[in-house]
């Protein structure tokens, strides 16, 4: 009885992994790969600058812009799109340098945009918060959880890491003014050089 109970807590737990990380998780169940081994963490254990970087409620766009001092441009790597629900894998580059400073995926709800909102998200080119900041959309973020993942291949590759370094990032939900969730998002973020000096300077 025991170890049945444990199955099912197991089992349970699992799933609401899972769920947490829909849609990344999509994508890996698409091609087939394992999910590398994602561990979720309280908001204390975050370090720093991640903590900074990832424990807030506003929009990763302007806070990634205004960290590394420059705007931000968007890769989409894949996408689907099913009536109107989008979701994609994607990279998010600095103009400045286009080194990556963002890897995950989106699930955005598209029938609550305006036309030209709809139209600018799907064209894929500018990152979801420039386009909600620019064309004033009232939304608010609603972080789900956060976590460390060693990279694998497709992680790596994305944000020109090496393989098995220990990363951060988060789960966050946008919601619209009448707390219904426009979008899913897993957030992983690289480990840079001003990065690791910021660490060393806070020590």
């Amino acid at each position: 009885m025991e170890e049945f109970v444990d199955t099912r807590e197991a089992s349970a737990e699992l799933a609401d992994a899972l769920h947490r990380l829909m849609p990344f998780h999509y994508f890996y169940e698409k091609s087939g790969d394992p999910m590398p081994d994602f561990k979720f963490l309280d908001k204390a254990e975050m370090p720093y600058p991640y903590r900074s970087l990832l424990v807030h409620e506003n929009d990763m766009t302007p806070t990634l812009a205004a960290f590394h001092h420059s705007k931000l441009y968007l890769e989409v790597h894949e996408h689907e799109r099913s009536n109107n629900y989008l979701i994609r894998l994607v990279t998010l580059h600095a103009a400045a340098d286009d080194r990556p400073v963002e890897f995950g995926a989106i699930g955005i709800q598209l029938d609550g945009f305006p036309e030209d909102v709809r139209d600018l998200i799907v064209a894929g080119r500018t990152p979801l918060g420039g386009i909600l900041g620019e064309h004033k959309v009232r939304h608010s973020g609603s972080p789900t959880a956060f976590f460390s993942v060693p990279a694998d291949d497709l992680i790596a590759n994305a944000l020109q890491q090496n393989r098995g370094e220990t990363l951060y990032g988060r789960c966050n939900q946008l919601l619209d003014q009448d707390g219904m969730t426009i979008a899913d998002i897993v957030e992983i973020l690289p480990r840079h050089s001003e990065s690791e000096k910021w660490i060393e300077n806070v020590k």
